[in-house]
């Protein structure tokens, strides 16, 4: 089980644009509009990488009237740390 959310995670995060939506929240919480801007890809594309980041569990999305606005799950990357540690405590 741990393996497959490993997986998972891995997959979600192993993206150049995915990636780089992870750095910019980071820094703070973002609309998808300035996640836009500060990429420069179009709104669909940025978009369609949130739904596969919020899917993983690593963006929770936060409705705030009718703007969304995004934010890290950091539980996600501690969550990361300790089935790294299992795989390295199997060895």
């Amino acid at each position: 089980m741990e393996k497959e959310r490993l997986l998972e995670l891995c997959k979600a995060i192993g993206n150049e644009t995915r990636f780089e939506i992870i750095q910019l929240l980071l820094k703070n919480t973002q609309f998808c509009g300035d996640l836009v801007s500060e990429l420069k890809v179009a709104q669909s594309t940025v978009s369609h990488h949130l739904k596969i980041l919020r899917q993983a569990g690593i963006v929770i999305a936060e409705e705030q009237g009718s703007w969304v606005c995004y934010r890290l799950n950091r539980d996600v990357f501690a969550e990361m740390i300790v089935i790294l540690k299992l795989f390295e405590e199997a060895k």
